[in-house]
């Protein structure tokens, strides 16, 4: 969703370079509570939504890195144990599964015909 331009890029953008340079690195500081919670609160509008035509789950992608810089991949921090709620995605086509949920998660995007690579 990034990277199509959202309603809220810019406050995020901000947030994440308010607080990138100061992160304490491999200190065992965690994720960057401002922006874990200003994502936690979210509220994304539906025209963001509708430009959603795929997702990809993988641990390296960039929003993870932007809550805690350090993150290694190793943990559980951001693992998916629920799509609930993906009805949202109306133009939702396909799901890329790499890795941070188990493929049973995704069995109710297969039951709604989204194609899961």
């Amino acid at each position: 969703m990034l990277d199509k331009e959202p309603a809220f890029q810019d406050e995020l953008k901000a947030l994440i370079e308010r607080h990138a340079d100061n992160y304490e690195w491999y200190k065992n500081a965690g994720p960057i509570e401002e922006i874990l919670q200003f994502i936690s609160e979210l509220h994304i509008e539906q025209k963001d939504l509708d430009k959603i035509t795929e997702l990809c789950f993988d641990g390296g992608n960039e929003i993870y890195h932007s809550i805690q810089p350090d993150w290694d991949g190793v943990d559980f921090l951001f693992d998916i144990q629920s799509v609930k709620g993906f009805e949202h995605l109306k133009n939702l086509e396909s799901v890329v599964y790499i890795s941070m949920l188990e493929e049973e998660v995704l069995e109710p995007m297969k039951e709604q015909g989204i194609t899961i690579e």
